[in-house]
C-alpha cells in the first residue's frame, strides 16, 4: 500500500498475476499461519478427510470426522505453541528496537569480525604505542605515525598515506608557582612534578612532559589565591555575591565538572589574573571510592590518582570552536593564511598550571579562616584543611613560560574502495597522540583501530570487498583541541558533504567493563543490534545485556540502554557538529584514576584496567561490526523515526527549562517530521523485507529497479542528518552549524540540545531565541523533506 510521500514498493518476480500474489501471500504470512498450512496439509487431514463425508442412511451430506489421532496431535500442537509464544514474549520484553540477530544469517565478514581479534595482539600494539611519551607534533609521534601506517600496509589496507598539518602547538619551558610572603610557616614552593613510582619503570622516562596546559597563555602571574570550586561561572558569582574580592586574585579551582578551558574563561570574565586547576582526591582519587569494584587507594595500590598525580590537557577555548586557533574554519596547510594569536578567540588571556592535590593543600591552609565556606559541594576531599574561598593572607607567584610554534602533525589515513558505492564512504577513527604514554587515552582506542585493519586485511584476502568505501583514520593532536580531525574535515567539508555516510570513534577504547556509547539518534538502533552479537567479558552475557543491567542500575528503570548525547571532547565533533555526518563515540569505562597523568602506563593497563585485554577484543568486534554494518547493509542501518522520537522529547524539555515561553513552531516542525518519520520507517522496513535475500547473494543480482531504490533510500538517509546543518552556524561560536546538538557554552564536553535557543534564552534575549527557533524549525522542515 502507497504511503504519503513514497511510491508503491514494485512486486518482484516474473509469471502471471496470480502466481505474484500467491508468491507475495507467501513471503507475507506470519510463521504461524505457515506453520498451520504445514500442519493442514501434512498431519490435520488424510486423505479420506478432504471431502465431505456422506451419511448413507439418510444421504445427506455430514462434516467430517477428525481422527483419535488428529485429536490427540492438536492439543500437542496447542499446548507446545502456548509455550513457544509463552517463552518468545518473555525473551524480547525490553528487546523491542534490537534486531532479532537468529532471523539474520550472519555474513562471512562479519563472522571473521567476531572471532579474529587477538587479545595478544592486541596487547602487543599496546605495548609498542606506550612504549615512549608521544606529545603531538614531537619526532616520538611521528616515528608512531610511521609506525601506524607500516602496520596498514603490513595488514594489506591497499590505500594508506600520512597526511601532514601545520597548526599552532605550545609546548613548556618553565613553571613555577610559590607562595612568596604570609606568615613563614604557609611558605611553600610547588614541586610541580610526579613522583617515580618503582612499581611503574615508565614513570621516570627523561623524556616525560612536564605538567603543563595545552594552549595556556605564556606569562606570569601575581596576586592572593581564591578558592573557587570547580570553577563554574555560579561558583564565581556565588563568591562575588558573598562579597569575596575575585578580581586580581589567582583562582584554585578543582577538575570536573565542565572542561578545563572554560574554567579559564569563566575566571578571565571575573577579573582574575590566573588559575591552578588541581586534581581533587574525592574527584578522581581515593576518598569515597569504597563501594567501587577496585582498591580504594592511590595508583599503582589502587586505580586512582595519586597525591603527586596531576592532569595535563588543553585549555582552549572548545565550545566556541574546535582545530587549529589560527585558521578557523580552512585547514592548517604549510602554507595557509593565518591570524594571530591575539585574534583567536579560542586562546586564554591568562596563564594556567594544573596541579596535583599534593601542591594544592599548601594552598587550601592559605586560605583557611578566610572568606567564606561555601555549601557541601565546595567541600573536596583534603584532610587536615577546611575548604575557605580566601583570598590567602599570602601572595602567590605563577610562571608559565611556554613556547609556541607552527608545527608539523601526521594524520595516517587507510583506505578500502567500496565495490558498488564507491562515493559513498564509512570513515572511523581514533587519535593517537597523547599528553604522555595515554595507554588508555587514546592507545586503547589506536590498538582497536590496528586490530580493526588487521582482521579488514585478512577479509580482503578471501575476496571480500565492502559495499562501501571504509577510511581508516588514526588523527594527531587530538589532546590540543582535536586538531588533526578537525583540519581533515575542512580541508575535505565539500566531499564529505557529499560522500560521508557515518563516522565511528574510538578514543578512550577501555579503562573498565562498563560500556559508555554516545550516538546521534539515527544509529542508536545500530548499537542494540550489534552489541548483542558481542559477548561481554566479565558477565558472559552480550554487551547489549550487561550495558542495559549497567542502565538501569545508574538511571533507573528504563527500557533500552542509555545512549548518550554527543557534544564535544573528541574527534566525532568535526564530523557531527561542522558537517551533519551521524556519528558514534563509545568506550569501556571504568576506574580511571590516572587519566592524562604519567600513570596512564601500560603498567597501569595491565593491572587495573584491562588485564587480560579482553575487552580490548570486544571494542574492536563492536568497532568492526558498526563499520561492517554501515559499509555492506543494502540499506544504510539509519533510524529517523527514533532520531524524530528524540527531537519530540528534547522540545519537551526545552519548554520545561524555558518556562513560561515556549517554541510552537519547532514543536509543530518535530510534530509533522515524526509523523514522516514514521512512515519513512514502514517503507524502509517493507524495502528491507523485499532485499533480504540480496543481502546473502551476490549483489549483482540486484535487478536495476531496486538499485534505484536502494540508492535513493541511501541518500535519504545520509540527507537527513545534513539537514539539521545551518549554514550561518550558531550566534557567537559560527563554526559549530548543527542546531540540534553543540557541546554546552560553559560545559564544553556535554551536549546541548537546542543550543541557539538555550543559550538565547539563558541570555535572556528573546528575539535572538525566537530567530534560532525559526531555523532550527526550517531545518527540521528539510529533514521532513529529506525523507519524501
Amino acid at each position: 500500500m502507497a504511503t504519503r510521500g513514497y511510491s508503491p514498493i514494485p512486486d518482484q518476480g516474473n509469471g502471471s498475476i496470480e502466481g505474484q500474489q500467491e508468491q507475495e501471500s507467501q513471503v507475507n504470512r506470519s510463521p504461524f499461519e505457515r506453520m498451520k498450512k504445514w500442519w493442514n496439509t501434512h498431519i490435520g487431514n488424510s486423505a479420506s478427510e478432504t471431502a465431505p463425508l456422506i451419511n448413507r442412511r439418510t444421504m445427506t451430506l455430514e462434516p467430517p470426522k477428525p481422527s483419535p489421532l488428529r485429536t490427540i496431535l492438536t492439543v500437542l500442537f496447542i499446548i507446545g505453541a502456548f509455550t513457544v509464544v509463552t517463552l518468545l514474549l518473555i525473551l524480547t520484553i525490553n528487546r523491542d528496537d534490537v534486531e532479532d540477530t537468529s532471523s539474520r544469517r550472519l555474513s562471512e565478514a562479519e563472522k571473521m569480525m567476531l572471532n579474529l581479534p587477538s587479545p595478544k595482539r592486541l596487547r602487543s600494539y599496546l605495548k609498542t604505542y606506550t612504549s615512549e611519551p608521544h606529545v603531538a607534533g614531537t619526532l616520538s609521534d611521528k616515528r608512531q605515525a610511521e609506525w601506524t601506517r607500516q602496520k596498514f600496509n603490513e595488514f594489506g589496507i591497499p590505500d594508506s598515506k600520512i597526511v601532514t598539518y601545520y597548526p599552532l602547538l605550545n609546548y613548556p619551558v618553565s613553571r613555577r608557582l610559590e607562595i612568596v610572603s604570609g606568615p613563614e610557616e604557609l611558605r611553600y614552593v610547588a614541586k610541580l612534578k610526579e613522583d617515580r613510582i618503582e612499581e611503574d619503570p615508565s614513570s621516570e622516562n627523561p623524556d616525560i612532559v612536564p605538567l603543563f596546559h595545552g594552549y595556556s597563555k605564556n606569562g606570569t602571574a601575581r596576586g592572593p589565591v581564591v578558592y573557587a570550586n570547580y570553577g563554574r561561572l555560579e561558583d564565581f558569582q556565588f563568591l562575588v555575591d558573598q562579597g569575596v574580592q575575585v578580581n586580581g586574585s589567582i583562582a584554585l579551582v578543582r577538575y570536573g565538572p565542565t572542561v578545563r578551558g572554560l574554567k579559564i574563561k569563566a575566571a578571565e570574565k571575573y577579573g582574575c589574573v590566573g588559575v591552578l586547576i588541581f586534581s581533587d582526591p574525592i574527584d578522581d582519587g581515593p576518598i569515597g571510592k569504597e563501594n567501587e569494584d577496585a582498591p580504594a587507594e592511590s595508583y599503582p595500590n589502587g586505580p586512582w590518582r595519586a597525591p603527586s598525580s596531576a592532569q595535563r590537557g588543553s585549555v582552549g577555548y572548545i565550545s566556541l570552536g574546535v582545530g587549529d586557533p589560527l585558521t578557523p574554519g580552512y585547514a592548517a596547510t604549510e602554507n595557509a593564511t593565518r591570524i594571530p594569536m591575539e585574534e583567536s578567540p579560542m586562546l586564554p588571556k591568562i596563564p594556567s598550571l594544573p596541579l596535583s592535590w599534593e601542591d594544592a593543600l599548601p594552598l587550601l591552609k592559605a586560605t583557611e579562616g578566610h572568606g567564606v565556606v561555601g555549601e557541601f559541594d565546595w567541600v573536596g576531599g583534603l584532610e587536615g584543611v577546611q575548604y575557605y574561598s580566601g583570598p590567602s593572607e599570602g601572595i602567590v607567584e605563577m610562571e608559565n613560560i611556554v613556547k609556541y610554534n607552527v608545527t608539523p602533525i601526521w594524520n595516517v589515513l587507510g583506505r578500502i574502495e567500496g565495490s558498488v558505492e564507491p562515493h559513498r564512504s564509512v570513515i572511523i577513527g581514533n587519535h593517537r597522540d597523547a599528553w604522555v604514554y595515554g595507554a588508555v587515552d587514546p592507545s586503547s582506542g589506536s590498538a582497536a583501530l590496528l586490530e580493526v585493519a588487521r582482521v579488514l586485511g585478512q577479509m580482503l584476502q578471501t575476496g571480500w570487498r565492502p559495499r562501501r568505501t571504509i577510511i581508516l583514520a588514526s588523527w594527531d593532536a587530538e589532546e590540543y583541541g582535536l586538531i588533526g580531525s578537525t583540519e581533515w574535515v575542512e580541508e575535505n567539508v565539500e566531499w564529505l558533504k557529499e560522500e560521508a555516510a557515518a563516522y565511528i570513534n574510538c578514543d578512550s577504547a577501555v579503562s573498565g567493563p562498563f560500556f559508555t556509547p554516545g550516538a546521534t539518534p539515527s544509529l542508536n538502533k545500530l548499537l542494540y543490534e550489534v552489541t548483542s552479537l558481542v559477548p561481554d567479558p566479565r558477565t558472559g552475557k552480550s554487551v547489549y545485556d550487561a550495558w542495559l543491567e549497567r542502565s538501569k542500575a545508574t538511571n533507573g528503570p528504563v527500557e533500552k540502554p542509555t545512549v548518550g548525547v554527543l557534544g564535544s571532547g573528541s574527534d566525532f565533533t568535526a564530523f557531527l557538529d561542522h558537517v551533519g555526518i551521524p556519528s558514534i563515540d563509545m568506550s569501556f569505562d571504568g576506574n580511571y584514576g590516572v587519566y592524562h597523568s604519567v600513570y596512564d602506563s601500560f603498567h597501569y593497563m595491565e593491572k587495573f584496567g584491562d588485564p587480560t585485554f579482553e575487552y580490548h577484543a570486544t571494542m574492536t568486534k563492536i568497532f568492526g561490526l558498526l563499520a561492517l554494518r554501515l559499509a555492506d547493509d543494502l540499506i544504510l542501518p539509519m533510524h529517523p523515526i527514533d532520531y524524530s522520537t528524540e527531537l519530540q522529547n528534547y522540545v519537551h524539555k526545552l519548554h520545561a527549562y524555558t518556562v513560561p515561553h515556549t517554541f510552537p513552531t519547532l514543536k509543530k516542525s518535530v510534530h509533522t517530521l515524526l509523523k514522516t518519520a514514521s512512515a519513512f520507517e514502514t517503507s524502509m522496513a517493507q524495502l528491507n523485507e523485499k532485499l533480504k535475500k540480496f543481502n546473502q547473494d551476490d549483489d549483482k543480482k540486484l535487478a536495476a529497479k531496486w538499485s534505484k531504490r536502494v540508492e535513493k533510500m541511501n541518500q535519504r538517509l545520509i540527507q537527513f542528518e545534513r539537514s539539521f546543518i545551518d549554514a550561518d552556524g550558531i550566534a557567537g561560536r559560527e563554526w559549530f552549524k548543527h542546531v540540534v546538538y553543540a557541546p554546552g557554552l560553559w560545559t564544553g564536553y556535554s551536549g546541548q540540545v537546542f543550543p541557539a535557543i538555550s543559550e538565547a534564552f539563558d541570555d535572556k534575549n528573546m528575539p535572538l531565541a525566537r530567530r534560532a527557533e525559526s531555523k532550527a524549525a526550517k531545518c527540521v522542515q528539510k529533514a521532513q523533506e529529506a525523507l519524501l
